[in-house]
């Protein structure tokens, strides 16, 4: 410190004061460089509701809401936030703010349904159930319903429409095909189905 103080001794009094003023900033950004990496989800949170501002947004055109909001989920995604991921699988599903694109949406439903977001898992299930964007797949579909049934948060209204989707995959699949997709997901939970 004292060296830091013989080096401002040099310099001319306009100096000195932008050179104090630059020197705090350094230590203000290393100080709060530990503190940014554990804000990390909090800055995902905070990307992820300046989206959904903008999709709820109706002073502007609609289109140009959902392109800027697309850019605030792509930033949040970036940090692993489900929900930014979920709806950036419905913008490329429905081509919105965006140039519609399944696969780009399969693949965030994807990432989104691996974090346990039900209705991305909704989503990817129904898309493999009709192969949109994805091979189709109806045991993996029904797999998909199973593991987002899974979930003990989920309301009255999601918990039927996941007992719907699933009975009419069922209904396509013979009984082989039904016992081996539950018997994997209860190996895979560690419970019965």
């Amino acid at each position: 410190m004292t060296y830091l103080i013989s080096i401002l001794g040099q310099f001319e009094t306009r100096y000195k004061m932008v050179l104090i003023l630059t020197l705090g900033l350094i230590l203000l950004v290393l100080a709060s460089a530990g503190k940014l990496h554990a804000d990390e989800h909090s800055k995902a949170q905070m990307h992820y509701m300046t989206g959904l501002k903008l999709l709820k947004d109706q002073s502007q055109n609609a289109a140009t809401n959902h392109a800027k909001a697309n850019i605030w989920f792509t930033m949040a995604a970036y940090e692993g936030h489900e929900g930014a991921l979920f709806h950036l699988g419905v913008s490329y599903e429905n081509g919105r703010g965006v140039q519609k694109d399944l696969r780009l949406a399969a693949h965030f439903y994807r990432l989104a349904a691996a974090r346990h977001h039900v209705a991305a898992q909704y989503n990817l299930a129904v898309m493999t159930a009709h192969g949109k964007g994805v091979k189709r797949d109806l045991e993996k579909a029904l797999a998909l319903i199973l593991i987002a049934k899974q979930n003990t948060g989920l309301n009255p209204n999601a918990r039927l429409r996941l007992n719907q989707f699933q009975i009419a995959i069922e209904g396509m699949l013979n009984n082989a095909q039904i016992s081996r997709t539950e018997r994997q997901v209860a190996k895979l939970f560690g419970t019965g189905i």
